[in-house]
């Protein structure tokens, strides 16, 4: 699942900038927001090296604004969304972020080298899209990465990602539905809490 998500950060496109009236294609954006990301890990390889805690900072800065986490959240939990407090909805949604950004920047330290390439497609037409891309490892095939976005009043933003055939949110929604049926949305969420506090350390 790192490895997987290590790939999916290293194209990670995908935001709607809004430039004055008009949005930019999502394959435009996807190319230079990926671009952005492999230099800026190739610029700071010194510090991150000292510190490999400043690759949040880089995530925050380039990463974040492209995800709809309130929707992925939304997604992930399925039924137990519905039936959730919305507290319990705020905490699972910051949660879920959390443990989200900091498997990526952690799993990305090891991926900054790879060829990321978007495939000719067609333009985006209504409200949802999909950006099709291939990451290609220093050894073995390419990686098809396939970025579901939708177009809302800040931009297009992405709500889930698909690796080789494997969705990220049904993958997320799997694992969840499972401990919820057992322990309840509570105790996910308090495990959720956990890792991400030691995962900090």
């Amino acid at each position: 699942m790192k490895k997987m998500i290590a790939f999916i950060l290293l194209v990670l496109a995908l935001s709607g900038s809004v430039v004055g009236a008009s949005v930019r294609p999502p394959q435009e954006v996807v190319q230079e927001t990926s671009a952005r990301m492999i230099d800026a890990l190739r610029q700071n390889s010194a510090a991150l090296r000292q510190d490999s805690t400043r690759i949040y900072e880089l995530v925050d800065q380039i990463v974040l604004p492209n995800f709809d986490f309130e929707l992925m959240s939304r997604w992930v939990l399925g039924r137990a969304w519905q039936q959730a407090t919305p507290d319990q909805r705020r905490r699972f949604a910051d949660e879920f972020r959390t443990l989200l950004v900091r498997t990526y920047a952690k799993a990305l330290l090891e991926y900054s080298d790879e060829d990321v390439r978007v495939p000719p497609q067609p333009p985006a037409s209504g409200s949802e899209t999909t950006v099709r891309t291939e990451v290609q490892p220093k050894t073995g095939r390419p990686i098809q990465i396939n970025y579901s976005m939708h177009l809302g009043n800040e931009g297009w933003k992405v709500y889930d990602v698909t690796v080789d055939g494997v969705s990220l949110v049904t993958n997320y929604r799997s694992t969840f539905a499972s401990q919820i049926r057992n322990s309840g949305l509570d105790a996910v969420i308090a495990d959720l809490q956990q890792r991400n506090v030691q995962g900090s350390r």
